[in-house]
């Protein structure tokens, strides 16, 4: 992505803490931990068509994503529940698992530049 085309959309989010430093980099800290872990869930999950802890890891990651504007993640994770739930084939499930990390390593990266 190039600088300017960031997936990120901090300007809620700098509002709601009142655009506070210090609560913006805690957010941002905790946000990293959050994405990491459900870029992790999201694969192993999905791979493993495991719909019921997949689906909890993504009402875990659903409020960090609409506080940053993130709605491709959700839909990401709206088709992949589709995959699981037509058994398409596992070379499908690992494209949208290798697209969702790609979107979760991106926003790790922004976040990271708030810290």
């Amino acid at each position: 992505m190039s600088k300017n085309n960031k997936l990120v959309d901090f300007s809620g989010l700098s509002e709601m803490l009142y655009g506070e430093e210090k609560y913006i980099k805690e957010f941002a800290e905790a946000a990293i931990s959050s994405f990491s872990e459900f870029s992790d869930h999201y694969k192993k999950f999905l791979l493993n068509r495991d719909e019921t802890n997949f689906r909890k890891a993504g009402h875990k990651i659903k409020p960090v994503t609409q506080m940053l504007g993130l709605g491709q993640i959700l839909e990401e994770y709206e088709y992949a529940k589709t995959l699981i739930w037509d058994e398409k084939p596992q070379e499908e499930l690992e494209a949208s698992a290798n697209k969702v990390q790609q979107i979760c390593s991106e926003v790790i990266t922004e976040l990271e530049e708030k810290i």
